[in-house]
């Protein structure tokens, strides 16, 4: 929630802005920003639910449905997370979001 001082404070609400859209990129055109505020307006009563999707805690031992591979040429040397069955494999990730979106609190298996 933003305080309503910032709101009121157009050097702050301006510095707000500035943050705002250097915070993201996008390909929206302004005048489509209605449409999407719109849209936030109809799914203020929406229920909803959130899961992660991530390489789990070795700690925990909480499986996770990604893996980060070793750091190489074929992920031009940076840091990623794949598929823990392999990569461009999805279908272990697209059954999991399935069964929540079907029935919720689903487990993921240690093993895939």
């Amino acid at each position: 929630m933003v305080d309503p001082l910032v709101i009121l404070n157009p050097e702050k609400l301006t510095t707000l802005y500035a943050v705002f859209q250097d915070s993201i990129d996008t390909n929206i055109q302004q005048d489509e920003y209605d449409d999407f505020i719109k849209l936030a307006q109809r799914l203020q009563k929406a229920k909803m639910r959130s899961v992660v999707i991530d390489y789990g805690n070795k700690e925990t031992g909480r499986p996770g449905l990604l893996t980060h591979p070793l750091v190489s040429k074929e992920y031009n040397f940076e840091w990623t997370l794949i598929p823990r069955v392999g990569k461009d494999n999805y279908s272990e990730i697209q059954e999991y979001i399935n069964c929540e979106l079907t029935k919720g609190n689903c487990i993921i298996s240690q093993l895939p």
